[in-house]
């Protein structure tokens, strides 16, 4: 059962909607949740889904491959998403600008 049951109607342009659309979907969140944590002034995160496509397929890839490649080979493309994915997950926190990913435990 929902516990919202109050709306609030907000008026905007045709240009401030799409824009609004534009940022939940970035977000991956429907307009009524970005609206609701946008005011109530919690953090929002933009959803890097393209370079999480990368490291996806570069899993895949290296899960294809892995019978025929060498340890070096596969410690160098698991180190190499490895970053990928830490550049990923730092962005998206705004943190660790430095490199130390000091918040994943390494």
């Amino acid at each position: 059962m929902r516990n919202r049951t109050i709306g609030i109607n907000v008026r905007v342009n045709e240009n401030e909607k799409k824009k609004l659309q534009r940022n939940a979907k970035r977000s991956n969140l429907n307009l009524s949740s970005y609206l609701r944590k946008a005011g109530l002034q919690k953090e929002i995160y933009t959803i890097p889904d393209e370079e999480l496509r990368k490291v996806y397929n570069g899993i895949v890839e290296l899960k294809n491959e892995f019978p025929y490649m060498s340890e070096d080979e596969i410690k160098e493309k698991i180190t190499k998403m490895q970053s990928d994915f830490l550049d990923i997950y730092s962005y998206k926190n705004g943190d660790d600008v430095d490199g130390n990913n000091e918040n994943m435990g390494n």
